[in-house]
């Protein structure tokens, strides 16, 4: 299966907590790459397989995409756990499946995640600011949450016409992008 669609807020399947990878075999490669090309031409910079219809716990991400967008890094991060955080810090977030919306949400500064890489090998990452952002927004869409549960209430009131624009597109089965 290759993904060629961010499903948009709305769609039941962004809601639910993902499953652990037991196989790493040709669809789930295909898959992958389907998630980078899709990744490349979309303006983000990770992407969890929910997003894309495929309740596994793995996402992708290419953090060389601000620093130079026609360079590559591609990384994927199956059955992630977060083993370490520290520091807070609130800033601006977006994400695919709410397209256009941005709201301040807090998230730890600095983070340490442990996961395998497709080749089945041990990965372990530390990082902080934009990275530990990345990295707890796409965890958070393996366990179901949305961004819409970290808007703050007057975000929710301020932003109400266009997440229901947006939730009505889902629940249709229209895609963000």
């Amino acid at each position: 299966m290759k993904p060629n669609r961010i499903l948009s807020y709305g769609d039941p399947r962004l809601s639910v907590k993902s499953t652990e990878v037991t196989r790493i075999d040709q669809k789930m490669v295909d898959l992958v790459q389907g998630m980078f090309e899709l990744l490349y031409i979309v303006p983000g910079i990770g992407i969890a397989a929910p997003q894309v219809g495929c309740n596994q716990r793995f996402f992708v991400f290419d953090m060389n995409r601000r620093a130079d967008p026609g360079g590559r890094t591609p990384v994927t991060v199956i059955n992630p756990v977060i083993s370490a955080k520290e520091g807070s810090m609130t800033g601006e977030e977006g994400c695919l499946s709410f397209p256009g919306i941005f709201v301040p949400v807090e998230r730890a500064f600095r983070i340490e995640v442990k996961g395998i890489d497709m080749d089945g090998k041990e990965l372990v990452l530390e990082g902080e600011g934009l990275f530990a952002r990345l990295i707890q927004h796409e965890m958070d869409h393996l366990e179901g949450v949305l961004l819409s549960e970290r808007m703050t209430r007057w975000d929710k009131i301020r932003l109400r016409k266009e997440i229901r624009a947006i939730e009505k597109d889902g629940r249709k089965g229209k895609n963000v992008f």
